[in-house]
């Protein structure tokens, strides 16, 4: 996929250096640090899911609550 968008020319200039330091092209360098980005948000909100649940009590829910919660964790 094609994306254009626009960034300041000095992190634009740190951007450059970075990818070139690990060997990779601009492109490939953004992917991987967008994936990252991406995957640590959906780790944070999953954990935060999680410690709701642990400080719920369990009995005084109906079921309804426990497949929406983890309807919402997982999408």
């Amino acid at each position: 996929m094609r994306l254009t968008f626009h960034i300041p020319d000095r992190l634009k200039a740190e951007l450059k250096d970075a990818a070139r330091s690990e060997g990779t092209s601009v492109s490939a360098f953004i992917a991987k640090a967008l994936e990252a980005y991406l995957n640590e948000k959906k780790q944070k909100k999953k954990k935060a899911g999680n410690r709701l649940l642990e400080l719920v009590r369990p009995d005084s829910m109906s079921t309804d609550v426990w497949e929406e919660l983890e309807r919402g964790r997982v999408s």
